[in-house]
């Protein structure tokens, strides 16, 4: 597309920029269609599944009342524009992707290390630092100017490996699930003396 168009600030506008300059007007509908159908499901599991939660953590109000609210919060945030929205999102995601792609890989390591909590609870605390730092780094340009997020970013520059990538996360969380399985076969070592000298 930039052989055509300029840099656009979001991926929506490219994506109507495309179809409109290939198919005029009939691209513009069936881009309209495709992104209908595609969000439709996800935007219909995600309000009832939203409610269904929050009906059974708040009791009193009922389902059509969260319902109502989560149709009607995502209108007004959808005029703010998109690229404001990714902008507001973006230091969010950096800090929760760590985190739930640490927990995914905890999972399907679980079997290695017999599930221990230990080394979840470890390899999570180590992530959760780093994250942190990911999403304050993703902050807009003018909040790097205070003095503490600026230490923590520059610091993070220094020491954190794949941190201009948005994955300087990773060396934390293999040293957490390193220290967490040590942890583990040191306890489970340390019982396994202590029970054969009591027998």
């Amino acid at each position: 597309s930039l052989g055509q168009f300029a840099i656009s600030e979001n991926g929506g506008i490219a994506l109507a920029q495309i179809s409109n300059h290939y198919l005029g007007n009939f691209g513009m509908i069936i881009l309209a269609l495709i992104v209908i159908i595609a969000c439709l499901k996800t935007t219909v599991g995600l309000m009832s599944a939203f409610s269904e939660t929050f009906v059974e953590l708040f009791p009193k109000k009922e389902y059509r009342f969260y319902l109502l609210i989560v149709s009607i919060l995502p209108c007004i945030f959808a005029n703010i524009g998109l690229t404001k929205i990714i902008e507001l999102s973006v230091p969010v995601l950096m800090f929760l992707y760590p985190l739930a792609l640490i927990l995914i890989l905890l999972a399907l390591l679980s079997p290695l290390f017999k599930h221990s909590r230990l080394v979840y609870q470890i390899t999570t605390a180590f992530t959760l630092l780093a994250a942190i730092i990911d999403g304050l780094n993703a902050l807009p340009a003018s909040l790097h100017t205070i003095t503490f997020i600026s230490v923590i970013i520059n610091f993070a520059k220094d020491f954190l490996p794949f941190f201009s990538l948005g994955m300087g996360w990773i060396l934390p969380s293999v040293l957490g699930f390193i220290i967490g399985c040590l942890c583990q076969i040191t306890i489970t070592v340390y019982k396994n003396k202590k029970s054969s000298t009591l027998s």
